[in-house]
Parts: structure tokens; C-alpha cells; sequence
């Protein structure tokens, strides 16, 4: 078997924090989408804040273009912001 051909333990432990991260983006922005109405500005502005750090989470292990493809769909403004 070629080196290239094994897999590391760590290739499902990435995929499983990638897996995470996208889930919890999803779920936030779910969140943000059906409760803005009723939180104070404070609280959105901390969900925002927790949006765009899962989002940076995304980026930084490696899930780039389905956290693109999420937060493309997002567009706080339009919820009320």
C-alpha cells in the first residue's frame, strides 16, 4: 500500500471538527432567522458575533465553500437587523 493510499486517524477527526463547524454555522443562522424577532439588539449582536466566528472556524478547517455557500443565503439586514 502507497503512503498516499492510507489514511490518517486524523483525516476523520478533521472531518468530524469540519462536520461540526458547518452544523453549528447552519444551526445559528437558523436561530438568527427564526428568533430575531424576539431578542434585544444586544442578543443579536452576539449571535451575529457567534455567526462570523463559526463562519472564520469554517474557513480555518478547510470548509470554505460549503460555509461560503451558507452565509450566502444568510443576509441579516433583510431579518430585521
Amino acid at each position: 500500500m502507497q503512503p498516499s493510499e492510507m489514511s490518517s486517524p486524523l483525516d476523520g477527526k478533521e472531518t468530524e471538527i469540519r462536520t461540526t463547524f458547518v452544523t453549528r454555522l447552519e444551526r445559528l443562522i437558523q436561530t438568527r432567522r427564526d428568533r430575531s424577532h424576539d431578542m434585544n439588539p444586544l442578543g443579536l449582536r452576539l449571535l451575529d458575533h457567534s455567526i462570523q466566528t463559526t463562519y472564520q472556524d469554517c474557513i480555518d478547517s478547510g470548509a470554505y465553500e460549503v460555509a461560503r455557500r451558507i452565509m450566502s443565503r444568510h443576509t441579516p439586514a433583510a431579518e430585521g437587523r
